[in-house]
């Protein structure tokens, strides 16, 4: 059923309150598209820029953070990664084994999960434990709570594959995957975990 011209100006309006620093044109795009990439500002020279976005899910805010804290289960909406694994239970998250292939660069690398719960935040980093195949990966999800069936989400990630991989390869392949991966999650989410590519 599609929502009325009122629910959705007040979805509208609830979006430019949770994200105020966000233009009407970005708004105008996730309301439109469930998923919205954001300016990024300029990185240090010769690193990748990190990359950020707005995703909208038809889901409690509850419900969406669930679903994330199933980090292993990221294989089931993520084709590129080839086995997650969770190897470690901590109090504030898990640390999870991740292999994948990066354009024709095959890696492994452990990510440790922080779960925040009263700041609705989950960010993840490379394990400092672990030789990790790749130099940098951090990122973050922050929910918003904008009506009973509706989450705004704010995603942030950074990757440096290291001198593997050229900075503007690097980017290039960032930045295309990222918004695919991005509404794959939201598929999947949205789908109570049903949702395959």
């Amino acid at each position: 059923m599609k929502p009325s011209r009122a629910d959705e100006a007040a979805l509208a309006n609830a979006v430019r309150a949770a994200v105020p620093d966000v233009s009407p044109a970005i708004v105008e795009r996730l309301l439109a598209d469930k998923v919205a990439l954001l300016p990024s500002s300029d990185p240090s020279p010769g690193e990748p820029p990190a990359v950020k976005a707005l995703v909208l899910f038809s889901q409690p805010k509850s419900r969406v953070m669930e679903f994330l804290l199933q980090t292993a289960r990221q294989v089931e909406y993520r084709p590129e990664l080839e086995k997650v694994e969770t190897v470690e239970h901590l109090a504030d998250g898990d640390v999870d084994q991740q292999e994948m292939k990066i354009m024709f660069v095959h890696v492994r690398y452990r990510l440790r999960y922080h779960y925040e719960p009263a700041a609705d935040r989950l960010s993840w980093q490379l394990d400092p434990r672990y030789d990790n195949g790749l130099h940098i990966i951090d990122g973050t999800w922050e929910l918003y709570s904008l009506d009973a069936g509706h989450t705004l989400a704010r995603f942030s990630t950074h990757v440096d594959v290291g001198p593997a991989l050229p900075t503007f390869l690097q980017d290039i392949a960032t930045r295309k995957n990222v918004p695919q991966t991005l509404e794959r999650c939201r598929k999947w989410i949205d789908s109570d975990g049903r949702y395959r590519p």
